[in-house]
């Protein structure tokens, strides 16, 4: 069974995501239209089955559910799609490929729901996100090291969907990192759904306080400063140059600077910041995303 090329762009966005930080916090990364919802023909009641009745682990549930709260069409269309692809002789392994995509599709698709999430469901984002990059370093993932995102660079979306999914196989450790996480991420914006915050944008005090959490961490983790720097003046000047300057940087310690920056902010000021930033990361908005850390770490 294989995953048709329109329909790859949540899971590219999602893979990614997970993957590489970079693409993430600082919106390094290029996606197509949304995930298309499919419309299969009427299958008979009798061979009706929920992708809950095909994977019943924990962690699969708990996303699942939170998508069908938080997405119900994107559901709907992947509960069909599970079941058509049972009948046709589909693995558990094939399966959790349609789940993962249904899922990252969600990036794009919610990110004005997060947008209204309020603080807490912002830091617990970051939280889980840092936690997954936490287990990454302990391990000595190759994706903390920046070779691995320049690598990453080089390659077209064929290449990328599987040798991005490989990293997540069912029911691997990392794979039910994903699952929790994205039932944060879904919870979140099922939140900002129902219970919906205005946030103002980010004004001085904001920038100031977070310059100066941020400074004093670069302080604390001075080498770490130097790459965030390099990184920003890097950005717009050629192809090769950020690719250089990304193979230098450990991506794991990156990330987890970001949730502890943003975990030392006053949570009215955490609101405003990750209302403005988060949701551009998730469509890709990536020149905005650049503007906005380069001037609040008075970088570049």
């Amino acid at each position: 069974m294989t995953t048709d090329p329109h329909k790859r762009s949540g899971l590219k966005l999602g893979l990614a995501s997970l993957g590489l930080v970079m693409f993430v916090f600082i919106g390094v990364f290029v996606f197509g239209p949304e995930r298309d919802q499919v419309e299969p023909g009427p299958i008979a009641p009798e061979q009706r089955v929920s992708v809950l009745d095909i994977l019943e682990d924990a962690p699969t549930r708990s996303a699942v559910e939170a998508l069908r709260a938080a997405a119900p069409a994107t559901y709907a269309a992947l509960d069909a799609e599970a079941a058509y692809a049972q009948a046709d002789g589909a693995s558990a392994a094939e399966m959790s490929g349609l789940v993962l995509e249904a899922l990252f599709s969600q990036f794009q698709l919610q990110a004005s729901a997060i947008k209204s999430a309020d603080s807490t469901a912002h830091q617990d984002i970051l939280a889980g996100f840092a936690g997954g990059l936490k287990r990454l370093k302990s391990n000595n993932s190759a994706w903390c090291e920046g070779s691995t995102v320049a690598d990453y660079l080089t390659q077209n979306e064929d290449e990328l969907v599987p040798s991005l999914l490989s990293e997540f196989p069912y029911q691997s450790a990392q794979y039910e990192w994903a699952m929790e996480w994205m039932t944060v991420v879904l919870n979140a914006a099922k939140q900002g759904q129902v219970r919906p915050l205005r946030y103002q944008k980010p004004g001085f005090r904001d920038e100031t306080l977070l310059q100066q959490e941020g400074l004093a961490l670069g302080s604390e983790q001075w080498a770490l400063a130097l790459q965030i720097a390099a990184f920003a003046n890097s950005e717009g000047t050629s192809y090769a140059k950020m690719k250089e300057v990304i193979a230098g940087m450990d991506v794991c310690d990156l990330g987890i600077a970001v949730e502890t920056v943003s975990a030392r902010l006053p949570a009215d000021v955490r609101g405003r910041i990750w209302s403005d930033l988060m949701p551009e990361i998730m469509v890709g908005n990536t020149p905005y995303v650049m503007w906005r850390v380069t001037d609040y770490f008075f970088i570049g």
